[in-house]
């Protein structure tokens, strides 16, 4: 399969962390699978693995509204988590790591921006219990991405819809060819608070990716970081939108990003 096609996740092989394969439950029917996280008050227990977290704010008034989460169970699905800003600070969240989680809220998920396919996000309530799991009963995946290809995102510029991910090859960053000589200027990205890469993906056109605040802090620290130059570049939960007449890529609070050889599907494109 290859990169850019739509795809949820890499091919399920044991020796790829990012595969997402069904497994047999070790802890009987005691925890809720996410596919039966339904809307309302629940007090079951889950068990998940969180993938990443960001803060949630007013884009007008910056004002916190709480913390989301993107979360991963035993079977590979992924759910939306949110703790609103009045518990914001109360769990100990560490990406990564393997969490049990007692009375929650099933609540709609937002039809805007959405980061997961599931129709609920679980959201944390005042009783909402969370300990961490330093030897989970069953193996939990570590990731799984949402690919979408070139058309995709042209098919649905400016809906803020769903947020998808994009793996791609890199050409220039801030208008300059990458070589092995290539150096970022730091102290210009953050004040402008944003950078500009052109991406392309095999036999598609060039586009824009603008990636901002954390996503271009975190590009510029794997960048100068990376032993050799990278090529490749998977960005997930990008917004595709048209500026100046022609489609381009923006990234969210919630983006992350990799390169070459960071996660398996960056490391298949690199090697395709």
């Amino acid at each position: 399969m290859k990169p850019n096609e739509k795809s949820d996740a890499s091919s399920a092989n044991p020796m790829n962390p990012n595969a997402v394969t069904a497994l047999p439950s070790a802890h009987g029917d005691q925890v809720m699978l996410f596919r039966d996280v339904s809307l309302g008050p629940r007090e079951a227990e889950l068990m998940f693995r969180l993938i990443h977290f960001w803060e949630a704010r007013n884009p007008n008034t910056k004002i916190l509204i709480g913390q989301e989460m993107l979360l991963i169970d035993e079977e590979g699905t992924v759910i939306q988590g949110f703790v609103p800003a009045g518990r914001v600070g109360t769990y100990k969240l560490i990406a990564g790591s393997v969490y049990k989680l007692s009375n929650f809220f099933g609540s709609r998920s937002k039809v805007q921006y959405r980061v997961a396919d599931h129709s609920a996000t679980v959201s944390f309530t005042w009783n909402s219990a969370l300990t961490v799991l330093e030897n989970p009963p069953v193996l939990i995946p570590e990731d799984r991405f949402r690919f979408h290809s070139y058309e995709e995102f042209k098919a649905n510029c400016d809906s803020k819809g769903d947020l998808y991910d994009y793996v791609c090859h890199m050409k220039l960053v801030n208008g300059h060819t990458i070589t092995k000589h290539t150096v970022l200027d730091e102290i210009d990205i953050a004040e402008k608070r944003h950078l500009c890469v052109h991406v392309q993906t095999h036999n598609r056109p060039m586009m824009k990716l603008y990636l901002w605040d954390k996503a271009a802090t975190d590009f510029c620290q794997k960048f100068k970081l990376y032993g050799s130059t990278p090529s490749v570049l998977l960005v997930t939960t990008v917004n595709p939108k048209h500026f100046g007449g022609t489609l381009a890529l923006t990234t969210m609070s919630s983006s992350r990003v990799f390169m070459d050889a960071d996660v398996q599907p960056s490391k298949d494109y690199l090697e395709w």
